[in-house]
């Protein structure tokens, strides 16, 4: 018998193209829903630094000034005397604000105190006749 040759035939191989690139565009998102958390303020500041200390310093020369300039021109309310009327008057022409008016009536409270600790009246007190001595 004849020997049999086998013709294998070439197998080709034909590496598949590599695909197309794919590219992602992000569409645009809607801004993420922040929730806002209010937060409760702890006061203003309360520390008594240097620049404070100046400002509370330029409040009792405007205290001393108004005081002197205007101080018989108001009228005295009873009880809280001169002192009393002029940081009363301070005090509301600075509420909301901040400034000299609101450093002139705290100013104008510590000096009313101060007048009622040392002498039992404050300065300018007339028709009520000062504070009750106490026992």
């Amino acid at each position: 018998m004849a020997k049999k040759t086998s013709h294998a035939g070439m197998v080709r191989y034909v590496a598949p193209r590599a695909s197309a690139p794919i590219i992602i565009r992000s569409s645009p998102r809607a801004a993420p829903n922040k929730k806002h958390h209010h937060r409760k303020g702890k006061g203003g500041g309360g520390a008594l630094t240097q620049g404070r200390m100046v400002e509370l310093a330029l409040g009792g020369a405007a205290y001393g000034f108004i005081e002197k300039s205007f101080g018989a021109q108001l009228p005295t309310l009873p009880i809280i005397g001169r002192a009393g009327t002029l940081t009363l008057i301070a005090y509301y022409m600075a509420k909301g604000k901040g400034g000299l008016m609101r450093d002139v009536a705290i100013c104008g409270a510590v000096l009313s105190g101060y007048q009622i600790g040392s002498t039992g009246k404050i300065q300018g007190e007339g028709i009520m006749g000062g504070i009750a001595a106490q026992i």
